[in-house]
């Protein structure tokens, strides 16, 4: 249950920053200067929460044990999160954070797509898939709508 109670307050803690990014944003500041300002606090605060739960040292030596794909693997996936968070902050200054976040708001069924064809695991119900077909219903009710 923890997950879950993990997982909304991440789902809190965007919508606010996501929110106030939107005024950042259409004040003129660029979307990668922002980011770059994140990166910078993000740093020291994940920094220091790594050492003192005993994940930094550990995590190194995984990276360090001759664990080729893992290192790839790492390397690619922050590759991909960096490009993500680019792209939705220059969506929120190009429009707002409400609409370019309901879009956003796909990428779970991306989530299972890239699942099953890098991993070829699937983690779908049938409730997961109604959720997954109410997300696409509501973002093309919202592009049909012109937002």
């Amino acid at each position: 249950m923890l997950w879950a109670v993990l997982a909304l307050s991440t789902a809190i803690f965007w919508g606010a920053g996501y929110a106030i990014s939107e005024k950042i944003m259409h004040t003129g500041m660029s979307p990668t200067v922002f980011l770059l300002l994140l990166c910078i606090i993000s740093l020291p605060i994940y920094a220091t929460f790594s050492v003192l739960d005993g994940s930094f040292l550990r995590s190194i030596e995984l990276l360090s044990a001759d664990n080729f794909k893992l290192g790839w693997l790492c390397l690619g996936a922050c590759m991909i999160f960096v490009l993500g968070n680019l792209f939705i902050f220059e969506a929120i200054s190009l429009k707002d954070a409400t609409h370019a976040n309901i879009l956003e708001i796909t990428y779970p069924i991306f989530t299972i797509l890239f699942t099953y064809i890098f991993f070829k695991n699937v983690h779908l119900d049938w409730t997961t898939a109604l959720g997954g077909i109410l997300i696409l219903c509501g973002t093309a009710l919202i592009i049909y709508k012109g937002a």
